[in-house]
């Protein structure tokens, strides 16, 4: 059985003929995992509300005919303003931090630990911090990170600390008090001194679990970070802190004088950019162009440019992609590198949005931050994109970015909410036909779950998600 997304919010059979499609309503807020079908929801309220809008809660019906497959465990369309509260309580930021990250081996892979005394979002974090310096032995230091966090019981840190033998790179967070204390604790240790690191507040956990480990490459690049000597400080780029930044910023142009780079996805240029900046060529970071022993490839912006004379500003969201690429390019004979100190998320927070367009792409539950906006007008402020909707090109494009509702798709994309029920949460009027199945359209954005959360395996068989890439989009649907 196939279930389609509808822009009321209804699932219809897809199997059945067009005459004989019988809506049913499913409740956008339930997020009871039954094993079978139960009367026993765990969200206090939700039956009325949706009873008093003429819906029911399939999952918890007598009569529902779904097993657990086929519930999601996400946020779904909002049907009402009733209802819209209750829809942003539902833990959908944990998934979109597990769907982001891949599945690999782990040291600690330990679901979040809930605090029965965090209750307001001044007592959740997150945190971030990388140091680039040349590390012995990896595993003994693993192991010593591993020991502190369990002997000292600082059981909601989660998130990604990767240690490789060129230092640590962390994406995490937890209560406040533990990351603060994890934070100065790595900051103490003799590989670490000087660490700079960063806390932001959080409205819970933004990652699912702890995923600490020893990898080959801190960062994604084509051929590994080994070659490149980006733990000698007099390699990297000079690092400018955010108040100067900002004065170089206003003395750039559209000349060959000074280059401004961002050196992040494409998709995150999408949600906010600086001055100056074009948008990556590349999809992905990982495709910049290396070729440390030979002239190569340069990044677009940098055609043409003068090694010797030229002065190149690079950027990326905290600032360890720059000090590892900027170690390449001095390779390549580029002599006037700068990076912004603390990355892009440490000049918003202290320089404000000045020569900013958009809002900052992050990699954990939230997606996506605005801090100055989210100061001033509040942090259910809606956050503008950097550009138009994707599909109508409205200036009424808003974030957090919403992955295709065809599974075989997966395109990350920006929309305007009018298209995204317009197209039943797909990227594109070919996906709402998809062979297979088409999630619940997610008007609020956010990543998806696990396939499994939208299909019934005993009668759909194996569905494979493809990526998000528009390679593999246009293989799907060929122009």
């Amino acid at each position: 059985m196939l279930l389609q997304a509808q822009p009321s919010g209804l699932l219809h059979n897809r199997s059945a003929s067009p005459s004989t499609l019988q809506p049913v309503a499913r409740s956008p807020l339930c997020t009871t995992a039954h094993a079978r079908p139960s009367r026993d929801c765990r969200n206090a309220g939700i039956q009325q509300q949706l009873a008093a809008l003429g819906l029911c809660c399939p999952c918890c019906s007598s009569s529902n005919s779904f097993s657990h497959h086929s519930h999601p465990h996400t946020r779904h369309i909002a049907v009402s303003t009733a209802v819209a509260d209750a829809v942003a309580a539902e833990p959908a930021r944990q998934e979109a931090a597990a769907v982001s990250d891949g599945d690999f081996d782990t040291d600690i892979s330990t679901p979040v630990q809930q605090s029965p005394t965090a209750t307001t979002s001044k007592d959740w974090s997150v945190l971030n911090f990388y140091h680039l310096v040349d590390i012995t032995d990896p595993q003994e230091v693993l192991a010593r990170h591993k020991a502190y966090i369990t002997d000292n019981g600082l059981t909601s840190i989660c998130g990604r600390i990767y240690i490789s033998s060129q230092g640590i790179n962390c994406q995490g967070g937890g209560l406040k008090t533990h990351a603060e204390q994890y934070a100065e604790w790595v900051k103490s240790q003799s590989e670490f001194q000087g660490l700079f690191y960063t806390i932001w507040p959080a409205s819970g956990a933004m990652f699912p679990k702890l995923r600490l480990k020893v990898k080959p490459s801190l960062i994604s690049l084509a051929g590994g970070m080994a070659a490149i000597p980006c733990t000698k400080p007099d390699i990297r780029a000079t690092p400018l802190n955010p108040a100067d930044w900002k004065q170089k910023l206003a003395e750039a142009d559209s000349s060959k004088r000074v280059v401004v780079m961002d050196l992040r996805n494409d998709y995150e240029w999408d949600a906010g950019h600086f001055d100056w900046a074009p948008r990556p060529q590349e999809e992905v970071f990982a495709e910049t162009p290396v070729g440390v022993h030979t002239d190569g490839e340069v990044p677009a912006p940098l055609q043409g440019a003068d090694p010797e004379n030229t002065e190149i500003m690079m950027y990326c969201t905290g600032g360890i992609r720059c000090d590892v690429y900027s170690a390449l390019l001095r390779q390549k004979g580029f002599k006037r590198l700068y990076s912004l100190h603390g990355g892009i998320q440490n000049y918003l927070r202290e320089e404000g949005n000045k020569h900013w367009n958009g809002s900052l792409f992050v990699f954990d539950g939230r997606m996506a931050i605005n801090p100055t906006l989210q100061q001033q007008c509040g942090e259910d402020t809606p956050l503008p994109a950097a550009v138009p909707c994707q599909l109508c090109s409205s200036e009424q494009a808003v974030l957090p970015h919403v992955n295709c509702a065809n599974m075989d798709c997966n395109e990350l994309f920006i929309a305007c909410n009018s298209c995204k029920a317009k197209y039943h949460g797909c990227c594109c009027a070919e996906c709402q036909n998809a062979p297979r199945l088409l999630r619940p359209i997610k008007l609020n954005g956010g990543n998806y779950g696990n396939w499994g959360n939208y299909a019934d395996v005993d009668t759909m068989g194996s569905v494979i998600s493809q990526g998000r890439t528009r390679k593999q989009h246009c293989l799907l649907f060929p122009s």
